[in-house]
Parts: structure tokens; C-alpha cells; sequence
């Protein structure tokens, strides 16, 4: 193989073969976009190989067979590819790459062992699969495993390190973001409704077409970002047009690209974006996810979402490191940065555990403090701004700036005061998880079901405290609601 692992990709690896001989055959590998998922892959079917298995890699979408076999030709893998008149197979081939459009399509080829990228985006056909190959292993690959079925087609759940952990290590690139003030977002927002746990697109393209849009999309990126490649996260195609239109009519060389843009044109695209010819490629549901260029160092976030999954894997989009990358800014003209955060305060959840709250809820989740002098969003309790260094720097929470301008945007927070208390809470819920033996995990969601917000990122190593009466009368009701909920479910 090409490129040898890092420790904790080596980490990752040993997980999955003891999850493998524990009994596991549908395996999940939860790890960062940036943090090496593929490599990890192309290791475990290069072990396959060598045990005289060919291994199925499964990708989400069409275009995506070529990218995915060009990575794992460059790892050192053997690798054929199952696609109509792009068919190339050989018998030596250690692996086959084909997206699950064609594997619903066609009997899949012989495997005996089968990686499904990109598994929070799982398919009837890919279920299918797993259903009639009961004896092959499959292990899943997400950055953001959050589908709330997953532990029923999935039984063991493999994490990487935190994308915090991964950016204090420099295998990712520190992000800071802007987002415009949460009143005008809502204003926005009010008339939108929300379908199937997000919001209406049509009525979105139409709210965030307008010029009230919050924020001016072109003089912030003239201001914070116009040296920096940028990728355009929009609503739909008319909105996304827009936006390129305006980026044109100031002279600046723009883009738009979409699902129908063909094949050809596309490549010629992404390659001249790639060689700075580009300045700003705008898409809808194109980037999101499977698009690998690390030297974008700035994202435009211009459509809300309710989906913290859609949000993270934006984001995703501009974590990764190059040459010469110091960091990444986002400018956040929809408001996911104030519900979701940043990619540091991602964590993955357990099994069936992602993307449980309610759209309402997640439409007022909005806790921060903001400093009086510049306009960043720190954690409470800050005796100086990180940001600009200013003493006392806290403030009222909700106003982010003033006039459409763009306040940077940090951690969740609270009041200090208020701040104590969440953190006796937090380290409660941290007992209750070590005294039944499951994962940290568990207290960062009780934690949200409480205080309908994340726990601060910096709480992560507090010990557990012995709960209250209260806190002890709160938790016990909670599980008995939990279990209803399950049972519920089941």
C-alpha cells in the first residue's frame, strides 16, 4: 500500500477486525471528512485481498465511481470498475467499484467483503444487499452517522477522533465562521415551513432570493474572503444562478453547477475552479458531498437547514489541509453555524441516536454570548476575547452584530451564572452514563434534552459528580421516557 496509516487510523482498523471477530458483519466507521475513511477502506480490502476475497465498494451517486476508483488506484489497490459501457473488470482486480444506482440495476458482482461510502445516505438496495449477503462483512463509512435507523441495519458503531482533536493535531484546518443576526434569520425563516424534518424548499429559494436576504453575500466575501477559493452551499438552482449573477455583475470569475450539468462540463468546471481560473463555484446538492478539493479555504453557507448531517458535511467541504492552507473561513447567510456550530463541537452520537430532536426544536436552538468589542461568539465566563483581547468582553446573547454586517460565530453558551449550573448537570449526567457503563456519549444528549443545547466543547474531560435529588429525579424520568420512546419505535 501507498500510504501508511497514522496511529489512529491503525486505531480505527484494529476496532474493526475485533468488532469482526466478536460477530460483527455490518460494521459502521464514523470518522471526519479529512480524517482518511478511504485509506482505512483500502486497507481492510487489501487485507481481503490477501485472504483471496475481491471486495464491493459501494459510492452514493454515478459520478462518484471514477473518483472513488482513481483514490483507491493512488492507495494501491487493483481496481475494476462496474459501470454500463464504463465496465473494466479483471480478474485480478482486488476490488470493484460501482454506485448503488447500478447495483440496484444489475446482480452485483461475487464479494466477500463489501465498504459502503457515504452510509448515512443508505439506500433500500443497499438493505437489500446486506439482507441476501448475511454471511459477507460490510462495513459502513460517514462522517456524519446520524440517520436514526442506523443501528438497525448497523451493529457496531467504530468512532475516529473528534474533528477537535483532529484540527489541535493538524490533520484538519481550523474555521472560524460569520453569521448575520439571528432576528433577521427569523424573520426570514418565519414563513417557511417544514417538510419531512427540514425546510420547504421552494419556499426557501423564494424567502432567501430576496434582497433582504441577511447579510450581503458579495461585499462580505469582498471583505473577509476574496483571496480565498470559494464554494456556494444554495437552495436550488434559480437561487444558486442568483447568486452566481451577482458575483458576475461585480466581475468576479463564478460558477454554478448542478445535477444536470453534464459530465464533460462538469470536469471542465471543477478543474479550471481547481486551477484558479474559478474564484467561486456555487451548486445545489452537488458539493455537499463526495467533492475533494482541500485548497478551498472559504464555504457560503446560503441555505438553512434543519439537518445537523447536510450542515456538517457543508462544512466538510473546506476542513481538509494543503499546502500553504492556514485556515478556513465560513460566512454563514443561513443561520446553520448558530443551530449546529462549528465542525469542532461535532461529535458522533451512538447508534440511533443522531438527529432525534424535532424540527421546532431545532429551529429555536440558538444559545450564545457575544463579545461587546468585535463581535465573536466565545465561551461564557471568557475574562478576555480571544478574538480581539478586549477584558469583560461578554455581553447579551442573540445579537451577533448590527446592520446585516457578519459577527464571528465560536461556542454554544450561556450566562455565567447559568453556565455553573449547566456544567453541575452535565458532569451528572456523566455519573449516570459511568455508573450503567455506557458511553460518555449518553450525557451529551441528555444534556440537549434538558437545556435544548450542546455542552460546551471544553466540558469534554470534566469527572463526573454524584447527582442531586433533583438531578437525580430529572434522569430517572427521562430514561423512563427514553424507554417509552423505544419501545415505541420498535
Amino acid at each position: 500500500m501507498k500510504f501508511a496509516l497514522h496511529t489512529f487510523q491503525k486505531d480505527i482498523l484494529n476496532e474493526l477486525r475485533q468488532g469482526h471477530a466478536k460477530g460483527h458483519r455490518r460494521q459502521l466507521c464514523g470518522l471526519a471528512t479529512g480524517g482518511g475513511k478511504t485509506v482505512v477502506a483500502s486497507h481492510a480490502i487489501h487485507s481481503a485481498a490477501q485472504k483471496g476475497r475481491t471486495s464491493l465498494f459501494i459510492v452514493d451517486r454515478i459520478e462518484l465511481v471514477g473518483q472513488a476508483a482513481r483514490t483507491l488506484t493512488e492507495i494501491g489497490l487493483q481496481v475494476g470498475v462496474l459501470q454500463g459501457d464504463n465496465t473494466r473488470l479483471h480478474p485480478d482486480d482486488e476490488c470493484i467499484v460501482a454506485s448503488i444506482q447500478t447495483i440496484r440495476a444489475r446482480e452485483a458482482p461475487p464479494a466477500g467483503f463489501v465498504v459502503i461510502d457515504e452510509a448515512h445516505i443508505l439506500h433500500r438496495a443497499h438493505v437489500d444487499l446486506m439482507r441476501r449477503w448475511d454471511r459477507v462483512p460490510f462495513i459502513g463509512l460517514s462522517a456524519t452517522p446520524l440517520r436514526p435507523d442506523l443501528g438497525q441495519h448497523f451493529s457496531n458503531l467504530v468512532r475516529g477522533p473528534t474533528v477537535a482533536w483532529l484540527t489541535e493535531n493538524g490533520f484538519l484546518t481550523p474555521v472560524k465562521a460569520y453569521c448575520p443576526m439571528q432576528e433577521k434569520i427569523d424573520a426570514a425563516l418565519e414563513s417557511v415551513k417544514v417538510r419531512a424534518g427540514d425546510f420547504v424548499e421552494s419556499e426557501l429559494s423564494e424567502a432567501f432570493r430576496r434582497k433582504e436576504l441577511v447579510g450581503d453575500v458579495i461585499s462580505e466575501w469582498k471583505a473577509r474572503a476574496s483571496d480565498r477559493p470559494t464554494l456556494v452551499f444554495a437552495v436550488d438552482i434559480a437561487h444558486s444562478k442568483a447568486i452566481i449573477g451577482d458575483f458576475l455583475d461585480e466581475g468576479i470569475a463564478a460558477q454554478h453547477l448542478d445535477a444536470y450539468t453534464k459530465p464533460e462540463e462538469r470536469r471542465d468546471i471543477i478543474a479550471r475552479f481547481k486551477a484558479g481560473e474559478i474564484r467561486v463555484l456555487s451548486s445545489v446538492n452537488v458539493l455537499g458531498i463526495g467533492f475533494d478539493y482541500p485548497g478551498a479555504s472559504c464555504g457560503i453557507l446560503a441555505r438553512p437547514t434543519l439537518s445537523e448531517a447536510l450542515h456538517m458535511q457543508q462544512l466538510g467541504r473546506v476542513i481538509r489541509t494543503a499546502p500553504g492552507k492556514q485556515d478556513a473561513i465560513i460566512l454563514d447567510h443561513a443561520g446553520n453555524t448558530i443551530r449546529f456550530g462549528l465542525p469542532e463541537h461535532f461529535v458522533i452520537p451512538d447508534l440511533g441516536q443522531g438527529e432525534h430532536q424535532s424540527a421546532k426544536t431545532k429551529r429555536k436552538q440558538k444559545t450564545m454570548a457575544t463579545c461587546k468589542s468585535c463581535h465573536a461568539v466565545i465561551e461564557p465566563g471568557s475574562e478576555t476575547c480571544p478574538h480581539c483581547g478586549i477584558d469583560r468582553p461578554l455581553r447579551s446573547a442573540d445579537v451577533v452584530y448590527i446592520d446585516g454586517r457578519l459577527g464571528e460565530y465560536g461556542k454554544p453558551t450561556t450566562g455565567t451564572e447559568d453556565q455553573a449550573d449547566r456544567r453541575s448537570w452535565y458532569q451528572a449526567f456523566l455519573w449516570e452514563a459511568e455508573s450503567r457503563g455506557i458511553k460518555r456519549g449518553w450525557a451529551f444528549f441528555a444534556f440537549q434534552a434538558k437545556f435544548n443545547a450542546k455542552p460546551a466543547w471544553s466540558w469534554q474531560n470534566l469527572p463526573p459528580l454524584e447527582p442531586t435529588w433533583e438531578q437525580s429525579r430529572w434522569i430517572r424520568h427521562h430514561r423512563i421516557k427514553q424507554a417509552k420512546a423505544f419501545r415505541a419505535a420498535s
